[in-house]
C-alpha cells in the first residue's frame, strides 16, 4: 500500500458500544485513544500497512499528514497532504437566512390570522404588543428588517483570502455582541489600517468610534449588529470559543494563509530565526489549525502550557490559572516565507512514543463503511484503519446478549409508505382529497423519518400560510423540501438563470424521448440546498431489479445537462460535475459488478465473503492487473460517451420544443409534470 493523498469521503454508519479498557497512543505531534483490536496505519519499508493498537511498540512510525516521501532523494522527494479543489468558490448570506425564514413565517401568520392577539402572541412567543404594533403596521420583526440598523450590509458577501485574513484578525483581537470590537496596541497602526480596508471593501462600513481604555491599547469599534452575528456564526464568541470557520477545511491554501495571518498578527510572533508561534485560550481553534495547516502541507505542532494565577496584565486585577494552547511551525514550514535550505522541507515524523493500557468505563466510536477503509483522528491527524473489516470488528459488538442477530431494516415499499403517512396523518388537519396513494408513490425511497419529517414540514407550510387544512400542495412542497433542502434567495444573473433552466430541462427532455423511463414529475430552477435547480423522475414502483437498458437510459438522462450546455451555449459548466460523477460511478458499477460489458459476466469489483456477521464477513479488494484496469476504464468510457452522445441526439431532434419549455420555466421557475407534457406531447410522440 502507498499513500496519495487524503480526501473527504463518507461515512456510511457508526458503531457505539462500552468496553472497560483502552489504549492511549502517545506519539510525536499528539495523542489518540483507541481499542486494542483496532489497527492504526504505519510505515514500513514496503510502503504503508495496517497494525493492530496491541501490536504497537515504541518507536513505531505512524502516518500522518504531511506525509513526506524519498526524503533521501532529491530528485524523487515529495510531500503529499490533501487533495483541495482548485475552482473551490463560496458566497456567504450576511443575515441569518434561517432565522429570517422562521420570522417572515410568523410576521406572515401574525398579519393574516383571525384569532385574537393575546392568542397569537401565546403561539408565537411575542408580546401582544409586538403583534399589535405588527397588524398596525409599525415596524416587523429585527430579523427580516433592514432598516433597525444605521449601516446598509449586502446580503451576501463572497469569501476571498482578504475575507479569511479579516475573519483571522477577529478570532484573534476581536469581540462581538451587539457591536464588534478590535482591539490593537497603538504600535500596530497597519493592521490597525488593514481591518479598517477589509471591513470597508467587504461590508462596504467605516469605524463608528475608536475608543483608548487600556494604556497602550486601541479600540476599533463597529455599531453593526449584522457584522457582530455574521462573525459569531462563523468564527465563534469569547475567547474560550473561538474556531475556524467549517468551509476553511474545503477552500485551497491561499484562503487558509490569510486566515492563518490574521490570527498569527494578533495572537502570534517570529523569533529570528524564522520559527512561529500562535497562543490561544481556545483549545479547539488551536486543534482545528493544526488539522487544517497540514492538510495544506505545512507541518505544525501544538502543546498546552499553564499560565500561573495572580499574574497582571497592564496594571489590571490578577487573573486565575488559565490552561492555554500554542500552534507553532519551524523555520522550514514557515507560511508566511520560503527560506533556502540545505535539507527540503525537514520534519520529525509522528514517532510512537508510547501506548498505555488504562481502565475505562465508557463508550467507544467506530466509523463503518469509510471509503478507501482509513480515515484520520488524533490531536495531529494520523491515519487509522477503517472498521467495516468483518476480522476487525471489536469483539465487544458481539458479545452475547448484545448483536447476537443482525436485522436487516430496508426501506419502505409502496404499501409500507401509505401504513406509516397513515400514522403519522393522526391528528393533523388534512384535507379530505388527499391522495394518499399518489403521496405514497411519491415518496419512493423515503425512510419513515423522512415520511414524518415531510408531514410535519407541511403542516408548518399550512399554518404560514393560514391554512386551516393540509392539501396535496402543501405534502408536494414539504416532500421536495426533505429530499432536497429549502429555497434559497440567490441573486443570479440572466445568463446564469438561463443556463440552469437548459440544463435541467436537458435532463428532463432526455427522460421523456426514452422509452422505459419515468415520467418527468417537476422541473425547476429555484435554487434549494447547494442546488440552482432540479429535475424529479421519481420512479412510479418500487423496482427490485434493473435492465441493462434502463441503466444506459439513466447514463443519458444524466447527461442531459451537460449536453444541452453545449449544444446551446457552446460552453462548458461546472454544474455538471455531480451528473458526471453518478453518470461514471453507474457505468463502472456495469462494467466491473453487474457485467454489462464486452468484458464479460466478470466481476472486477471488492469481493464479499459473507459469513457469520463479524467473525470474517468483510471486504477484500479483487487484485486487478495494469492491463485489465486499462480494459476496465476504457469500457467505463466508452459507456459514459455513448451516453453523452445520445442525449446529444435527442436534445437536437427536440431543440424547438425544449426551446419553448425552457421559455416556460424562465417565466413561473417550476412546471410540473403535466405542464411539460403539454407542451413536448405524450411520451413517444413525436
Amino acid at each position: 500500500l502507498y499513500f496519495g493523498h487524503s480526501a473527504f469521503k463518507k461515512v456510511s454508519s457508526i458503531f457505539r458500544h462500552k468496553v472497560d479498557e483502552i489504549y492511549e497512543i502517545v506519539y510525536m505531534g499528539g495523542k489518540i485513544r483507541a481499542t486494542g483490536n483496532h489497527s492504526v496505519f504505519v510505515r514500513s519499508r514496503q510502503g504503508i500497512e495496517t497494525k493492530a493498537v496491541i501490536d504497537l511498540k515504541r518507536g513505531d512510525v505512524l502516518v500522518d499528514v504531511p506525509f513526506k516521501v524519498n526524503r533521501a532523494n532529491k530528485k524523487l522527494r515529495a510531500v503529499r497532504a490533501h487533495e483541495f479543489d482548485g475552482g473551490w468558490g463560496l458566497e456567504l448570506p450576511v443575515f441569518n437566512p434561517v432565522l429570517e425564514e422562521e420570522w417572515m413565517g410568523k410576521y406572515e401568520h401574525a398579519m393574516a390570522t383571525a384569532d385574537s392577539q393575546a392568542t397569537t402572541a401565546g403561539l408565537l412567543g411575542v408580546t401582544q404588543g409586538t403583534i399589535s404594533h405588527w397588524q398596525r403596521g409599525i415596524g416587523v420583526p429585527r430579523a427580516i428588517s433592514r432598516s433597525y440598523t444605521k449601516h446598509r450590509f449586502p446580503e451576501r458577501v463572497r469569501v476571498t483570502p482578504e475575507l479569511c485574513r479579516l475573519l483571522g484578525y477577529y478570532v484573534a483581537e476581536g469581540y462581538a455582541r451587539w457591536e464588534v470590537d478590535f482591539c490593537f496596541s497603538i504600535r500596530e497602526s497597519d493592521l490597525i489600517a488593514d481591518v479598517v480596508d477589509l471591513v470597508k471593501s467587504n461590508f462596504g462600513i467605516e469605524p463608528d468610534r475608536t475608543r483608548r481604555v487600556t494604556p497602550g491599547a486601541v479600540n476599533i469599534v463597529y455599531s453593526a449588529a449584522p457584522m457582530a452575528k455574521f462573525l459569531v456564526e462563523q468564527c465563534g464568541k469569547g475567547a474560550h470559543s473561538k474556531h475556524i470557520p467549517a468551509w476553511l477545511f474545503e477552500a485551497p491554501r491561499e484562503y487558509c494563509v490569510e486566515f492563518l495571518r490574521g490570527v498569527w498578527a494578533g495572537d502570534g510572533y517570529q523569533d529570528k530565526r524564522g520559527r512561529g508561534e500562535i497562543t490561544s485560550v481556545s483549545k479547539r481553534l488551536i486543534r482545528e489549525l493544526n488539522w487544517l495547516c497540514r492538510m495544506h502541507g505545512i507541518k505544525t505542532y501544538m502543546h498546552r502550557f499553564k499560565v500561573r494565577e495572580g499574574r497582571r496584565i497592564n496594571g489590571g486585577k490578577p487573573l486565575p490559572e488559565t490552561t492555554a494552547y500554542r500552534l507553532g511551525w519551524g523555520k522550514a514550514a514557515n507560511p508566511f516565507e520560503k527560506f533556502s535550505l540545505e535539507k527540503t522541507e525537514p520534519s520529525k515524523r509522528a514517532v510512537v512514543l508510547k501506548v498505555d493500557r488504562k481502565p475505562f468505563d465508557g463508550f467507544v466510536y467506530d466509523l463503518c463503511g469509510v471509503d478507501n477503509e482509513a480515515f484520520f483522528g488524533g490531536d495531529s491527524p494520523v491515519l487509522l484503519h477503517n472498521t467495516n473489516r468483518g476480522d476487525l470488528l471489536d469483539p465487544a459488538l458481539l458479545r452475547p446478549g448484545r448483536f447476537d442477530r443482525r436485522v436487516v431494516v430496508e426501506m419502505p415499499d409502496l404499501g409500507g409508505r401509505k401504513a406509516i403517512l397513515g400514522i403519522y396523518a393522526r391528528n393533523k388537519p388534512f384535507a379530505k382529497e388527499v391522495d394518499w396513494e399518489a403521496a405514497a408513490r411519491r415518496t419512493v425511497g423515503f425512510s419513515g423519518a423522512d415520511l414524518e419529517n415531510m408531514l410535519n414540514e407541511a403542516a408548518i407550510t399550512a399554518a404560514r400560510e393560514n391554512k386551516k387544512q393540509i392539501g396535496m400542495e402543501e405534502i408536494e412542497e414539504a416532500a421536495t423540501k426533505v429530499k432536497l433542502g429549502p429555497q434559497k434567495k440567490r441573486l443570479q444573473s440572466e445568463e446564469d438563470r438561463r443556463m440552469t433552466a437548459y440544463h435541467e430541462v436537458g435532463h428532463a427532455v432526455a427522460t421523456w424521448a426514452q422509452p422505459g423511463m419515468d415520467p418527468v414529475h417537476r422541473i425547476s430552477i429555484v435554487s434549494r440546498g447547494l442546488t440552482l435547480g432540479h429535475t424529479l423522475v421519481p420512479p412510479t414502483a418500487d423496482r427490485v431489479h434493473e435492465t441493462q437498458s434502463r441503466l444506459l437510459s439513466q447514463i443519458a438522462m444524466m447527461l442531459g445537462g451537460r449536453a444541452a450546455e453545449e449544444m446551446v451555449f457552446s460552453e462548458l459548466t461546472t454544474g455538471a460535475g455531480n451528473d458526471i460523477d453518478k453518470a461514471t460511478m453507474l457505468a463502472r458499477s456495469m462494467v466491473t459488478e453487474y457485467g454489462m460489458s464486452s468484458l464479460g459476466p466478470i466481476n472486477f469489483g471488492p469481493q464479499q465473503d459473507v459469513v457469520e456477521w463479524g467473525r470474517g464477513a468483510y471486504m477484500e479488494p479483487t487484485p486487478v492487473s495494469p492491463e485489465m484496469q486499462a480494459k476496465i476504464d476504457a469500457e467505463v468510457g466508452r459507456i459514459v460517451n455513448e451516453g453523452y452522445e445520445k442525449a446529444l441526439g435527442i436534445l437536437k431532434k427536440h431543440r424547438k420544443k425544449m426551446d419553448a419549455v425552457v421559455e416556460k420555466l424562465l417565466e413561473v421557475e417550476t412546471i410540473d409534470g403535466e405542464e411539460f407534457e403539454k407542451i413536448m406531447g405524450r411520451r413517444g410522440e413525436g
